[in-house]
């Protein structure tokens, strides 16, 4: 059973937004007026301790930031790695808007930010070049994880 998360308030600020990103590893890539530009386009949510975020073929469609707490992360019900704040998943997702690969389940009551791609589509209208340093982001994320993927699984073939 999935677990809908629950939006940590109606409203919150820009300046919030920009706080909480900024105390990610996104924000080496940004300028603090960036930041501003990008959390309008993010939305803060929570989930309970438990709490399913999405399932292995879930649709998908959203890249989240952790800014509280702590999200495993599996796949075939084997634990794969557990992100804590700071740390993004859905990067996939959001670029390819593919169904889930894996599942996210909150080990700890967890708040994170979260852009889907709708919003993503309207910052690559609204400000292309911006977009562009965020895909490169991405990229550079998702490089790193396929790294280590790749040197992990050399262990397991020699």
């Amino acid at each position: 059973m999935t677990i809908t998360p629950q939006k940590i308030s109606v409203s919150i600020t820009t300046a919030k937004c920009a706080d909480m990103l900024n105390d990610t590893v996104w924000a080496n890539e940004f300028t603090w007026k960036q930041l501003e530009i990008l959390s309008h386009y993010f939305e803060p949510f929570s989930i309970k301790t438990g709490g399913i975020l999405f399932d292995e073929g879930d649709p998908g469609g959203t890249l989240n930031i952790i800014t509280k707490g702590k999200i495993e992360i599996q796949k075939n019900n084997k634990r794969l790695t557990t992100l804590s704040a700071g740390r993004s998943f859905g990067e996939m997702s959001l670029l390819d808007n593919g169904p889930r690969s894996a599942k996210a389940i909150a080990l700890e009551h967890s708040e994170f930010i979260s852009m889907n791609r709708n919003s993503f589509d309207n910052l690559s209208k609204d400000y292309s070049s911006l977009a562009l340093i965020f895909v490169l982001k991405i990229t550079q994320l998702l490089s790193q994880r396929l790294r280590q993927t790749s040197s992990q699984l050399s262990e397991f073939i020699d």
